[in-house]
């Protein structure tokens, strides 16, 4: 085991390709009995509005405390501009109590929360420990 900073998600996953999956995956699940994504809007990028997207995947993850954040470079930055007690990400987990993942590939658009074992490269295994927030045009 090396150290915190170990990408908990595969870093060679595809994440431009699994967040448009996630988004495409909720809008498609057929049938009320089908497990989905937890899809939530962001209106900015905040860590209000990561703790909001946090209680709502918590809701439906049968283990919470697995749950990690992944995030674009650029939202990770406008995070650590806007959040005046966060200077960066070390202190963004801190704040939300869960590990955050900043990935260069990671579409500004999009947010993901989810249980590293929910997805196998881009495959979907577990929806129901995903969360997904689609952030609006906050950029």
């Amino acid at each position: 085991m090396g150290s915190s900073h170990d990408t908990p998600i595969d870093a060679s996953t595809d994440f431009e390709e699994l967040s448009a999956r996630l988004r495409t995956q909720s809008e498609e699940a057929p049938g009320s009995d089908t497990a989905r994504v937890t899809i939530r809007s962001l209106e900015e990028i905040s860590a209000d509005s990561l703790s909001e997207l946090l209680e709502a995947g918590e809701n439906d993850a049968s283990d919470p405390s697995d749950l990690v954040f992944v995030l674009s470079r650029t939202n990770a930055e406008l995070l650590t501009e806007r959040e005046f007690d966060i200077a960066d990400v070390d202190e963004l987990e801190d704040v939300l109590g869960r590990t955050v993942q900043v990935e260069d590939e990671m579409p500004d658009d999009t947010i993901l929360l989810l249980d590293p074992d929910a997805v196998d490269g881009e495959e979907i295994r577990d929806p129901d420990a995903i969360a997904c927030g689609i952030v609006g045009n906050d950029h």
